[in-house]
């Protein structure tokens, strides 16, 4: 049996307005308490506000190309500080460096837009988000109490992380860095 290799490229580019669309669904995929696309919408116009959808092209075993959107990033400058609003990826996508792509990009878009520092929140129990996080530098400042409501109702706290954007930590492989 002859086995086909599947080669997969993943592409970033900054959210367009044709692309709420494709964004809502994708934060509904990843999120319990999904923003609508009226709220991404106003998000993305306010000052210093952006997006980035990560795009998966794929050739199938047919030998067909696909190219589908997997990935976001929402991110807001204010003056020197970068935050990250919000970010996923399709349960079907992760595992595959697409979070990572993402994180990258969104750091550096930060950092040329003036900031000199980033800002997340994650919940305390989503540990591989946090392990994300720490290898692109980000560091726990912060607790916020019942953050996040989950779809059954109960609330779980979230960390205020702080990343140096001006260290360029995410530029280096993780083994360099020695984690």
């Amino acid at each position: 049996m002859l086995a086909l290799r599947r080669t997969s490229t993943i592409t970033i580019k900054t959210v367009g307005p044709f692309d709420l669309g494709r964004l809502a669904r994708l934060h509904q995929a990843c999120f319990d308490d999904p923003w609508s696309r009226a709220d991404l919408a106003h998000l993305l116009a306010l000052p210093g506000g952006f997006g980035l959808l990560a795009r998966l092209f794929e050739r199938n075993l047919a030998g067909l190309d696909g190219m589908r959107g997997v990935g976001f990033a929402l991110c807001r400058v204010v003056r020197d500080e970068g935050e990250l609003l919000s970010i996923g990826v399709g349960p079907h996508y992760r595992r595959r460096s697409i979070g990572s792509a993402l994180l990258r990009e969104s750091m550096e878009r930060c950092r040329r837009a003036g900031a000199r520092a980033m800002f997340l929140e994650v919940a305390t129990d989503n540990i591989s988000a946090q392990t994300l996080y720490r290898s692109f530098g980000f560091d726990a400042v912060g607790t916020r109490e019942g953050y996040y409501q989950r779809a059954d109702g109960t609330r779980v706290s979230a960390y205020t992380m702080r990343c140096d954007l001006t260290r360029f930590p995410w530029q280096e492989s993780p083994t360099r860095r020695g984690r």
